[in-house]
């Protein structure tokens, strides 16, 4: 077994060819100690992926340098954290706090209320695309699949749903591009800006309650207190960054593979209840949340390796969904994947809160395009995956042209 290896897992080359690496790495070290970037372990087979993340207690999901118990639960091993960028308030507490903070957030995300909202996203999907298919040509990650994700997040938590671009574009462009690159740098610089934004709102939201996600969670008692407005602002950056870029970047490569594998297309075309099975298939293979780092709070064993408590813990949600002792045909797209125990929405108590929302926005969207679009064609001179980032998959831009068709009617959602 290989002792540790000496690779650098941010490299634009690595990522790249990731996938061919991961593959590497489950055949002959799936828990490996990488040296690079001051030492990390990186996790790549389902088995020990799964373990992982179902021990919240031996693996902590939380940001916290310096922390009382002397760990710093920082979690980068490489991995670029602008400067102001806020702890995440879901995904980077645990504890008792982490547990009253979902049982919150959990009546909204249920079956029964995103169910309850179908109709709300129906429209949202519809008028979106009325929007272009006159044109017979857009560019469907820009001129849908980004906003309609964003509107109905904004709309979740209270927030006016017209200003979707400014956060769309904030969040965007912090995932498809690089520390280093313009429009990455340009984004980060609104960090400050955004967070007095969104402190404004939860002040507002304190004096005037609604019938909103912010008001509830500003009404709540989390692990015997009521958080402060930086806490709140901290969970809805959270909430809002992650019904963005996430639903945007799997409803982007669910329809670039279908705009590519013409034989896929006609299948779910003619037969629609094939959709939510693809939309599965689409979460195991492109896996858009692609990895996550925890930290150890003990001496453990894993993989018949000895993980030391503070070390940091790298793992690959996408390699554990290639994984061929788990899947068969692991590195093909299946639409019809019988048995789909993916780990596209994670696992265990940090599993993806909003997974309910995400699969019914993501069925409804890629349904209405083959419906209403269904003979586009994507340009593939100007398609544009994300360049090069290990913890998120997506599209920057996506253009196709398609045979023009009428508007559906809807009504204007903002007017």
């Amino acid at each position: 077994m290989t002792e540790s290896i000496d690779i650098d897992h941010q490299d634009r080359d690595w990522i790249a060819d990731r996938h061919a690496h991961y593959a590497t790495l489950r055949a002959e070290c799936p828990v490996v100690f990488n040296e690079h970037h001051g030492g990390f372990w990186m996790i790549t087979d389902y088995e020990s992926v799964a373990a992982v993340a179902r021990d919240n207690e031996t693996f902590a999901h939380k940001y916290e340098p310096d922390a009382p118990d002397g760990i710093d639960y920082h979690g980068i091993c490489g991995i670029p954290r602008p400067a102001q960028t806020p702890r995440m308030g879901v995904s980077e507490i645990d504890g008792p706090a982490h547990a009253d903070l979902r049982r919150v957030l959990n009546p909204r995300m249920v079956t029964k209320a995103v169910e309850a909202s179908r109709s709300r996203m129906e429209h949202i999907s519809a008028w979106f695309l009325d929007e272009l298919i006159e044109s017979g040509d857009a560019d469907l990650v820009l001129d849908y699949a980004t906003p309609v994700p964003g509107v109905l997040t904004l709309e979740m938590v209270g927030m006016p749903s017209t200003n979707w671009r400014y956060y769309a574009d904030f969040f965007h462009a912090t995932s498809s591009y690089r520390p280093g690159d313009e429009e990455f740098q340009a984004a980060v610089a609104r960090v400050g800006d955004m967070w007095v934004e969104l402190g404004d709102y939860v002040r507002f939201r304190r004096e005037s309650p609604g019938d909103d996600l912010t008001t509830e969670i500003i009404a709540a008692s989390i692990d015997g207190r009521s958080l402060d407005d930086d806490e709140i602002v901290g969970i809805l950056w959270n909430l809002v960054a992650g019904g963005l870029d996430t639903t945007t970047s799997l409803v982007s490569w669910g329809l670039h593979h279908l705009g590519t594998h013409p034989e896929d297309r006609r299948r779910l075309i003619d037969d629609p209840s094939l959709v939510p099975g693809a939309v599965e298939e689409f979460l195991r293979f492109y896996s858009p949340s692609e990895s996550l780092t925890r930290t150890a709070t003990r001496d453990v064993e894993l993989g018949g390796r000895r993980i030391k408590r503070g070390d940091v813990v790298f793992i690959s949600w996408v390699s554990a969904n290639h994984d061929p002792e788990m899947f068969d045909d692991a590195d093909e797209v299946v639409i019809d994947q019988v048995e789909n125990k993916h780990l596209g929405f994670g696992l265990g108590g940090h599993r993806c809160i909003g997974s309910n929302i995400a699969r019914v926005e993501s069925e409804l969207m890629i349904g209405d395009v083959l419906r209403r679009l269904p003979d586009y064609e994507i340009d593939l001179d100007r398609f544009r995956p994300y360049p090069g980032n290990v913890l998120m998959t997506g599209v920057v831009t996506m253009p196709v042209t398609f045979t023009p068709g009428a508007r559906s009617g809807v009504d204007d959602p903002f007017g």
